[in-house]
């Protein structure tokens, strides 16, 4: 087998060590689980924050209806699968394609949503985090109930499959990534992508800074339980996944399937293991945080450098949307949406774990578009 990267479908971002094609070679037709992990903040009912949806009540709705997507290949919940507010439709009509093309199992796993999705899922949480801005987002209690529940999801994982992919759908996540790199002591101005074509860094930032205040962290107490950061202004995701990547990735490759806001979970990872040392520590050797290339090479962001300060192993799926038959995935090109739902990890591991090429990748993602949004689906630019 060639090199995961040879042929620039999966592009190399960040590679701390060297050892990324190793890491990805080794996923080449083993058996694996993607976990769609689903949740809720009110940091998304404000406006501006968020395209993961046409309005507050529609982004609210957008964790569940992903989740129907994915499983059910329709939106029950709501009308139809979630669409940005210029009509561009969610990621998971790329997850969805990609994982038909793997023999892989698929499971939701509802961390504190504001609905529950109406396909099989389990819970790990059921309170959706209060906005940022309160600097009181969880109960720490609650925080550590969803870490400990990810341990025990992972362990059970690793037991049954010889890699995991840890998705997320969190409307507003970006904000709440930024929040929990801020307060665990990173400069992340300017470097988050978000949902949004242009992201509004002014905006998110004075968010982060007014919840920041009223949370009066003390960095003893954040270097003693970094959990703290996601109490004060994180979202339920944040916690479980880095729970199910502390137990899994001890013994199992763990692709994190997200752009800024995995990048933010896989710091979590590190702060909860900063005890081992670099050599010693299998869990950040076995882990990968896989994105598309709308987050990786988005002009208003810089994940690239926050990879590099994180020495995060950091990779894109990169396919030519122009080449798609419809307008909706065309504008991916043009920065609106990026990423969700793991779409760049499910590119990822169809082209490594399951040897599918752009070409059939793409007609099995124009396929499910057809499938799921329609053939006359408009976009609003």
């Amino acid at each position: 087998m060639s090199s995961p990267a040879d042929d620039r479908f999966v592009s190399v971002i960040n590679d701390p060590d060297g050892t990324i094609n190793a890491r990805l070679g080794r996923l080449y037709a083993k058996s694996g689980k993607f976990f769609l992990c689903i949740a809720g903040t009110h940091t998304s009912d404000i406006p501006g924050i968020s395209a993961a949806g046409v309005n507050a009540e529609a982004r609210r709705l957008t964790p569940c209806t992903d989740a129907e997507a994915l499983l059910a290949g329709k939106a029950l919940t709501a009308e139809s699968i979630p669409v940005s507010p210029l009509g561009v439709a969610s990621p998971v009509v790329i997850t969805r394609a990609c994982l038909s093309l793997l023999d892989i199992a698929v499971e939701v796993i509802d961390c504190g949503a504001f609905a529950p999705p109406a396909v099989p899922y389990r819970r790990a949480g059921s309170r959706v985090a209060s906005c940022l801005t309160t600097g009181k987002a969880l109960h720490i209690d609650e925080v550590l109930a969803l870490f400990e529940a990810g341990k025990a999801f992972g362990a059970e994982a690793a037991a049954s499959y010889e890699y995991i992919v840890l998705a997320e759908c969190v409307p507003g996540g970006t904000t709440t990534a930024m929040a929990v790199l801020t307060a665990l002591g990173w400069n992340v101005y300017g470097m988050l992508s978000s949902s949004l074509p242009v992201d509004s860094h002014d905006r998110r930032q004075d968010l982060v800074v007014s919840g920041l205040i009223k949370a009066e962290l003390r960095r003893e107490v954040l270097k003693e339980q970094p959990l703290h950061a996601v109490a004060a202004v994180g979202d339920p995701m944040q916690p479980f996944v880095a729970g199910v990547a502390y137990a899994a990735a001890e013994k199992i490759p763990v692709i994190f399937g997200g752009g800024s806001q995995m990048l933010a979970v896989y710091a979590l990872l590190k702060a909860l293991r900063s005890t081992a040392s670099r050599d010693a520590n299998p869990v950040l050797q076995n882990t990968v945080v896989a994105t598309t290339k709308w987050v990786a090479f988005d002009p208003s962001a810089r994940t690239p450098q926050l990879s590099a300060a994180l020495c995060a192993p950091y990779v894109a799926a990169c396919p030519d949307f122009n080449q798609s038959r419809h307008p909706g995935l065309k504008s991916y090109e043009q920065f609106h949406v990026k990423e969700g739902a793991g779409a760049g990890a499910a590119m990822t591991i169809a082209h490594v774990v399951g040897g599918c090429e752009q070409s059939r990748i793409l007609a099995a993602i124009d396929r499910t578009y057809e499938e799921l949004i329609g053939h006359n689906h408009a976009v609003l630019f």
